[in-house]
Formats: C-alpha cells, sequence, structure tokens
C-alpha cells in the first residue's frame, strides 16, 4: 500500500503486472509458434523459432548493443520465412478461418511483443551491472544505451514490415523496407499510414472501396503503432550517430 501511494496506482500496475503479463504473453505465444513450427519439420522449426530466441538470450547476457549485426539479420531472416508463406497462406484462404487466422493472431501477438522484450532483457542487461545493494529498479531514458535503443527501433520496423507481409499487402511492406532503409522521419510517417490505410481501403480499378476487416485492422494499427516509436524518436534519423556505450 506505501508503493502506491508513493508511486501512483499506474506506475505499480505497469511495473508488476504489466510486466509478468507481457512475459506470459510473450512465451505463450512463443510455445504455440515453437509448437507449430517444429511440427513441419525440426530443422525449419529450430532456425525460424531460434534466432529470435538466441537473440534474446545474447542481449539478456551480454546487451543489445554488443551483439553481433549477423545474429540480428539472421534472425530477422528467420522471422522472414513464416511471415511470407502464412501471408500466402491468408491470401488463398476463402475467408479468415481455421489454423491461418490463429496462426496470423498468433503471429501478431507475438511481433508486437517481441520489441518490448528484447528493450526489457537489455535493460535487465544493463541493471545488473551495478551492485545488488545500489541497484535501480529501472533505468532513466537518458540512461539507457543509445545504440542499442536504435536496434530496438530497427527491430520494431522490421516487425511492422513483417507484419503487413503477413497481411498479404506487399506493396505496403515494400514501402516499409524502404523506409526501413532511408531511416528518415518522413519516410517513417508514410510508411506508418500506408499500414493504416491499406488495412481499410481497398482499390478496385478506378474506385476506392473502404473495407473492414478486424484482424486486418489490427494488424495495420499494430504496424502503423510501431513506425510511430520511430516517428517520435530522434534516434531514428540516420544523419544522428548514436554513442555504443555510456
Amino acid at each position: 500500500m506505501d508503493k502506491m501511494i508513493e508511486e501512483g496506482v499506474p506506475e505499480v500496475v505497469e511495473n508488476a503486472l504489466g510486466r509478468w503479463l507481457l512475459y506470459a504473453v510473450f512465451w505463450l505465444t512463443t510455445a504455440i509458434l515453437a509448437f507449430w513450427f517444429l511440427s513441419t519439420g525440426l530443422v525449419y522449426g529450430a532456425f525460424v523459432i531460434g534466432a529470435p530466441l538466441v537473440l534474446l538470450l545474447s542481449t539478456r547476457f551480454h546487451g543489445l548493443a554488443t551483439v553481433s549485426t549477423a545474429l540480428m539479420v539472421v534472425a530477422g531472416l528467420a522471422a522472414l520465412v513464416p511471415a511470407f508463406f502464412l501471408g500466402k497462406y491468408k491470401a488463398v484462404e476463402d475467408g479468415h478461418t481455421g489454423l491461418v487466422l490463429v496462426g496470423f493472431l498468433v503471429f501478431l501477438i507475438w511481433g508486437a511483443a517481441y520489441p518490448a522484450i528484447l528493450d526489457k532483457f537489455d535493460e535487465r542487461f544493463h541493471l545488473s551491472l551495478y551492485p545488488r545493494e545500489s541497484r535501480p529498479r529501472k533505468l532513466e531514458p537518458e540512461e539507457r544505451d543509445e545504440f542499442a535503443m536504435l536496434r530496438v527501433l530497427l527491430v520494431k520496423a522490421a516487425i511492422a514490415t513483417l507484419t503487413m507481409l503477413v497481411a498479404d499487402a506487399s506493396i505496403v511492406a515494400v514501402v516499409c523496407l524502404l523506409a526501413l532503409l532511408l531511416r528518415s522521419h518522413w519516410s517513417a510517417a508514410v510508411a506508418g499510414l500506408a499500414c493504416l490505410l491499406e488495412t481499410v481501403v481497398e482499390i478496385n480499378g478506378l474506385s476506392v472501396v473502404v473495407k473492414f476487416e478486424p484482424v486486418e485492422i489490427a494488424a495495420g494499427v499494430v504496424a502503423a503503432s510501431l513506425w510511430w516509436d520511430a516517428i517520435k524518436n530522434p534516434l531514428w534519423d540516420r544523419r544522428i550517430r548514436p554513442g555504443a556505450g555510456r
């Protein structure tokens, strides 16, 4: 009770309930994806689910800023494979039914949670460097490693691109990829807007049709929110060179 009075209810919920709920949702969706991918083939499944988990573990014990670029690229490629095929399966399905719908929703939830877990693991690594008796509960934004924070933004942008690929929005996925390569605030804004419009508007010849597909709208909102994080963060500007340590 004293802690609630001192910090406020929202802060306590965010740090306790919110954190453990995030972990629970992430590991549950990871377990579902692992079962699904491993059942399609041991080697394939181990690569697809293993690479992102290795990136998480490396971040937890070494910090995201020191993780090799090669590992990040491999983790991205591992996530690209199921995203591509899930998008194609979804496109040929007659409506959102069965395992494709479940797989789409699980991948969407996992993709939204993964950058947050990556960020938490990097913070936990840096907290572990403090002596136990003087270790803070959390780090302030100005205490975080800027290079690690940029990498979190890159992961968010990559997942936003994969989300559009899963939604079978190939053109928007290309727009997102260009925004990821250009790394400017205006290109991130264009990509975020494209993600939202794609899920509610369909161009049929010379006419524009408004559509309402709740699952696709959810995908667009998730992708746009990830791009919004890039828009409002100064580190996303390619001209800024963040330091790799403090």
